[in-house]
């Protein structure tokens, strides 16, 4: 995997709004979030996934389904595509949505998050949380946290209306 893969193509002109996703439902909520503010402000999208991928240990995804493990990219676009697929069915409004890049890069999510958003120029980072509290975001730290603390622009973090599943 290449250190900045652009999957699709980039869009020229305004700053971007960089939405990361994780493909749960609390990323689901930030990618609609972010998609409504970029329509309003004609802004274009970035939507990031970054494959938590320690060099000590590379990663694999297993696809629902398979027993195989397969490279993290080719799972990692599947996964994408119906990620917004899936939020676009939900969500008729984001049909109108303005042109969305997608990028996949490999690392430690929080630092590579903020890397891509200051390579990319973005205005904004949009980011899920799952609300995590007390001891166990002690213990485990927060991606938005990380993010929050660490960004040069401002960032957005949304939650899902979902229930919370237990820590």
């Amino acid at each position: 995997m290449d250190d900045m893969t652009d999957i699709s193509f980039k869009t020229k002109g305004a700053e971007p709004i960089l939405i990361a996703v994780d493909f749960s439902s609390d990323s689901e909520a930030a990618f609609i979030w972010g998609v409504k503010q970029a329509a309003l402000i004609s802004a274009p999208i970035i939507v990031l996934h970054v494959v938590h991928d320690p060099a000590e240990k590379p990663g694999f995804y297993n696809k629902l389904g398979q027993s195989a493990l397969l490279p993290l990219e080719e799972v990692a676009l599947e996964k994408m595509e119906a990620f917004i697929q899936m939020a676009s069915k939900a969500y008729a409004e984001l049909d109108n949505a303005p042109i969305i890049d997608k990028k996949f890069v490999a690392g430690l999510p929080a630092g590579r998050i903020i890397e891509v958003a200051d390579h990319e120029n973005a205005q904004l980072i949009v980011i899920g949380t799952r609300g995590r509290s007390g001891l166990s975001n002690l213990l485990l730290g927060s991606v938005a946290t990380h993010v929050l603390q660490g960004s040069k622009v401002p960032v957005v973090v949304v939650k899902s209306d979902q229930p919370k599943q237990p820590d």
